[in-house]
């Protein structure tokens, strides 16, 4: 297999990641075409330059093919600023790419293509739809039991205990064939709005409830590895840059932003920035934002408040120990 289809959606807020993936993708796939498909709404002709270069510079033969989505299509449903509207719209894949694809892997931008992904693509279907990898953090949040997340996890929870294991939509490979004969953008809207009060992660919610049973799972520290998680797990860069293919920064925590504690995983994406013509620019921003940011100082203010009500306690407990024996 020769030719390897990726999708990716997007809109102006995220062009530099969106770069820095496509640079990652470009530098592992030296030979063998990619032919990388942008969904969005509002790209402008400098935007699409500008994400062609990472994806076309010294290879001429890869191809970028725009498709803007109208908006209309995804108005009223729920988004925020961790979510984006264009998040629904790998669910429009099978209906967008016509009957001459019949398998696209799906990449969502906050992430490194860090090996060839060939063998990956490649892979054979079984008669599922989906080819995807679990979601690391999906126990560790139902385990949370917040207030807000416990209709959706009890939702879930009886779907696991009846066999479903949980995916992250963030790294898709889609049996485009079996998808079209069975699935519309409409089908899907449609189941949503049937469980929407159990939903909180969109288009991911609803790819997992929708393709319980239809979905081939491979290894998630291979191909969709959380850098987040890899961090808690103890893995180093060097682990992490010699063996894993395609590392996903979830949640808030990006590399590219000052909002979060870092962890040395995160050198990855910024060796792969080095080569994307924004890197000194946007590495003075991120080092003058880190100089303004609170986040260290307040971090600290909320230990030391923990350390006092802790020592608080510990002091009552003595003197309840001490009346006791006493």
């Amino acid at each position: 297999m020769n030719k390897i289809n990726i999708a990716i959606a997007l809109n102006r807020a995220v062009l530099y990641p969106a770069y820095v993936m496509l640079r990652s993708l470009a530098k592992n796939h030296a030979s063998g075409q990619l032919c990388v498909y942008v969904l969005h709404s509002v790209l402008n002709e400098e935007d699409c330059c500008f994400l062609r270069d990472a994806l076309l510079r010294g290879r001429e033969d890869n191809q970028m093919i725009f498709l803007r989505i109208d908006p209309i299509k995804t108005a009223g449903l729920p988004y925020n600023h961790l979510w984006s509207t264009e998040m629904y719209y790998r669910l429009m894949l099978p209906e967008l790419l016509g009957k001459s694809i019949d398998r696209i892997l799906y990449l969502d931008i906050d992430m490194i293509v860090n090996k060839n992904v060939t063998e990956f693509y490649s892979t054979d279907f079984d008669d599922c739809l989906l080819i995807a990898a679990r979601d690391m953090e999906f126990d560790t949040i139902l385990g949370m039991d917040e207030p807000d997340s416990r209709l959706r996890n009890a939702f879930f929870k009886e779907l696991v205990e009846n066999g479903m294991t949980y995916f992250c939509s963030g790294v898709l490979l889609m049996n485009l064939s079996g998808l079209r004969e069975r699935y519309s953008f409409e089908k899907y809207i449609e189941i949503f709005h049937s469980i929407a009060d159990k939903v909180i992660l969109p288009d991911q919610d609803l790819l997992n409830y929708v393709h319980n049973g239809q979905v081939k799972y491979v290894d998630e520290c291979q191909y969709g590895l959380f850098a987040q998680t890899a961090h808690k797990m103890g893995m180093t860069y060097d682990d992490v840059s010699r063996n894993v293919s395609i590392l996903h920064f979830t949640g808030q925590a990006k590399p590219w932003t000052t909002n979060l504690v870092r962890y040395d995983i995160e050198k990855i994406w910024w060796e792969y920035a080095k080569d994307a013509p924004f890197y000194a620019k946007l590495l003075e921003a991120v080092f003058y934002q880190s100089m303004e940011s609170h986040f260290a100082e307040d971090k600290i203010h909320e230990l030391m408040a923990e350390n006092n009500e802790l020592r608080g306690l510990l002091h009552k407990c003595r003197s309840v120990i001490q009346r006791i024996s006493g």
